[in-house]
Parts: structure tokens; C-alpha cells; sequence
């Protein structure tokens, strides 16, 4: 391991540095893992921990794709929130 694999991980706690390596890992096809893999792990596990779900029903918003296919070309789009989820919203 590089420092470049583990700086990410130092903002986890151990057993979540332990998940994050194994996935990583995984990801990299069972070889050592790329900084960038291990930093986007981190960064997806952060966006989790940090932002909490504010939206309500009925709310009008903008939609982020991120990482979900299905949303794939949608993205800035404008929608209502019919359901609230712990990291998500249904529009």
C-alpha cells in the first residue's frame, strides 16, 4: 500500500477503512487497488455519512444522477418528490 491509498481512509473509522479496502480490492479485480478506486469509495461512503435526506414531499428539485443509470441523461432536470427515503427521493 501507498500513502496515496491509505490518505483516504484516515477519515473512516477502522471497520469502515477495513470494508473500503476490501471493496477497492474487489473493484481493482482482486489486484491492489488504484488511489483513485480507494478515493471514490471514500467519497460515496462520506457523501452517505455527511448529507442527510432534507427533502420533502411535494418539494420541487433538481435531479442529480451521480452514479445511477436510470437517471442517465436526466440529470438538471426539474421534479417533484413523491417519496422520502433515508438517502434517496422517488420523483
Amino acid at each position: 500500500m501507498s500513502e496515496r491509498q491509505v490518505r483516504p481512509m484516515t477519515k473512516l473509522e477502522p471497520q469502515q477503512q477495513h470494508e473500503v479496502w476490501l471493496r477497492a480490492v474487489e473493484l481493482a479485480g482482486g489486484k491492489v487497488p488504484t488511489g483513485r478506486i480507494v478515493k471514490d469509495i471514500v467519497q460515496k461512503i462520506m457523501e452517505r455519512i455527511l448529507v442527510p435526506n432534507t427533502y420533502q414531499i411535494g418539494k420541487v428539485c433538481q435531479i442529480l444522477s451521480k452514479d445511477n443509470p436510470e437517471l442517465r441523461g436526466k440529470g438538471g432536470c426539474w421534479a417533484i418528490v413523491s417519496a422520502v427515503n433515508d438517502l434517496s427521493c422517488s420523483m
